[in-house]
């Protein structure tokens, strides 16, 4: 059996196995495997000039072919640069992945219709009230879309904010309106219910004016739905 194999990273010692050191490709495998001069310090360990803060995990990496990662974005970002310094692709591969970004919830909760027959069978097959916003795309300039201005809060409209605020009242869809020339930010709405159209409306540029109105839809939803149980 081997002697253990003792590094000095940043003036902490380390000790592990040749075989561990060398399981992967890397700037270990190079410096235990090829000629490469070894730096060692006055008690014979191999000397690292790296902060050894993160060097348990690189260990552990090298032990395991895995590693459970923190969930400090800022912590992880400092354990890629030592996985890039040690040439761990493995360990790099993972902290690429733990640091995606998420796909916002309400991304995925965002449903749009292609067609006219969509919005039919959107608002005829369900019991639920269907709120469908109508964006707009700016084909002359940009060929972007347009989000409808917020005077209330002087920015666009937060409009996954508005998926959480209304997902519980209602089913709610988007789909691609006829832009108005004279208006870049144009959007509308409309609200149905079991075939009534309860609005059809502009989107306003405030956001107040807009929970006004939806408060006002939901109160005559509410209505139809006594008379139906009466």
């Amino acid at each position: 059996m081997s002697s253990p194999i003792q590094l000095d990273v940043g003036g902490t010692i380390f000790k592990t196995s040749k075989s561990t050191l060398t399981r992967f490709d890397g700037f270990f495998k190079t410096m235990l495997e090829t000629s490469v001069p070894v730096e060692q310090n006055q008690s014979g360990h191999i000397f690292i000039d790296r902060d050894p803060t993160h060097f348990q995990v690189i260990l552990n990496f090298m032990r395991d072919g895995d590693v459970d990662l923190p969930d400090s974005e800022d912590t992880v970002k400092k354990i890629s640069r030592e996985a890039n310094f040690y040439l761990l692709e493995g360990l790099m591969e993972l902290c690429s992945r733990k640091l995606e970004v998420p796909e916002p919830e309400s991304i995925s909760k965002m449903k749009f219709l292609e067609t006219d027959d969509d919005a039919l069978r959107a608002i005829v097959y369900t019991e639920k009230p269907v709120l469908i916003f109508y964006y707009s795309i700016d084909y002359a300039v940009t060929g972007t879309v347009s989000f409808p201005w917020d005077n209330d809060n002087d920015h666009c409209v937060d409009i996954f904010k508005l998926l959480k605020k209304y997902e519980t009242e209602f089913d709610i869809h988007f789909q691609k309106g006829e832009r108005d020339p004279e208006d870049n930010d144009h959007w509308m709405f409309c609200i149905y219910y079991k075939n009534r159209t309860i609005a059809d409306e502009k989107f306003p540029k405030s956001s107040r004016r807009f929970d006004t109105i939806m408060q006002q839809c939901i109160g005559i939803i509410e209505r139809y739905k006594r008379s139906e149980n009466n």
